[in-house]
C-alpha cells in the first residue's frame, strides 16, 4: 500500500501583508520536522508540495535533514483554498449581519480568536455557495476536488509500497482525512481548524480508497520542552 505522510507548513506570517512566508517560529517548527523525521529512520521515495511559499519552504528547512532526500516536487493539487478570495467575497454581508464584530473589524488581523470567529462565518457561507458580487474564485465542492485528484494522482502514480511525503496546508489535510473518514464538508472544515502547525498526518491507500493511521501528531514539537512551537497559525 502507498503511505502518504501530510505535513502542515509551520506557521505563517499572520497579521503581515504577506501571510505567504514562514514566520522565523514557522521556519524552526520545519526544521525540528525534518530532524525528527530523519531521526526516526523515515525515507520518502517521493516528496511533494504545493507550489505556495510557506508550503515549499517548509518542505526545503525539512528536507535539510536528509543526505540524500529526493528534490522537493510541486503539485499544486495540494494548495490551499484562497483565503483572501474568501473574505473579499463575505466579509463584508458577515459584517453587516454582525454588528458586534462590525465594531472590532479593525483588530481582526491581531486577535487571532477574533479571527478565528469571524472566519469561521466566512467558511459556512463558502460551503453553502452563499451568493457574492466578488469575481470569480474556487467554490467549495471545486477545491475538494482538487485535492481529491490530487490524491488520486499519488494513487495511481507511485509503487504500491512507495512512501510519500507531501508538504501543505490545514485545508488540503482535512480534505484528505475526510476522504479517508467518509466526513461531510462541515466536519471537514471543523477538522481544518484543529490541525498544528508542523503536524505530521498519515494515511495509506488500498483499493477501496484511503486510510487514516495518524492525525495531527506533534510530537516532535512537544519533545523540544518549548510551547511556542505549539501554534495553530
Amino acid at each position: 500500500m502507498t503511505t502518504l505522510v501530510l505535513i502542515r507548513h509551520g506557521q505563517a506570517s499572520f497579521g503581515q501583508a504577506n501571510y505567504d512566508r514562514l514566520s522565523e517560529l514557522g521556519e524552526r517548527q520545519a526544521a525540528i520536522t525534518g530532524r525528527y523525521l530523519a531521526a526516526m529512520g523515515e525515507r520518502f521515495d517521493a516528496k511533494l508540495s504545493g507550489d505556495m511559499a510557506r508550503q515549499r519552504v517548509t518542505g526545503e528547512r525539512a528536507r535539510e535533514a536528509w543526505e540524500d532526500a529526493p528534490a522537493l516536487a510541486i503539485q499544486s493539487g495540494f494548495n490551499e483554498y484562497d483565503a483572501d478570495g474568501l473574505f473579499r467575497a463575505y466579509l463584508p454581508q458577515m459584517l453587516q449581519e454582525n454588528p458586534e464584530l462590525a465594531a472590532r473589524q479593525r483588530e481582526l488581523f491581531q486577535d487571532r480568536k477574533l479571527f478565528q470567529r469571524v472566519f469561521l462565518k466566512i467558511m459556512d457561507k463558502w460551503l453553502a455557495g452563499e451568493p457574492h458580487e466578488a469575481g470569480d474564485f474556487e467554490p467549495w465542492e471545486a477545491f475538494r476536488q482538487r485535492v481529491t485528484d490530487a490524491l488520486a494522482a499519488i494513487h495511481r502514480d507511485y509503487d504500491r509500497d512507495a512512501r510519500i511525503a507531501v508538504y501543505t496546508s490545514g485545508g488540503p489535510i482535512a480534505v484528505a482525512v475526510a476522504a479517508a473518514l467518509g466526513l461531510d464538508g462541515h466536519r471537514t472544515l471543523d477538522l481544518n481548524w484543529r490541525i498544528h502547525n508542523a503536524a505530521i498526518t498519515e494515511l495509506s491507500s488500498n483499493r477501496r480508497g484511503w486510510a487514516l493511521h495518524g492525525f495531527n501528531n506533534v510530537t516532535h514539537l512537544r519533545l523540544e520542552k518549548d510551547p511556542t512551537l505549539i501554534t495553530y497559525r
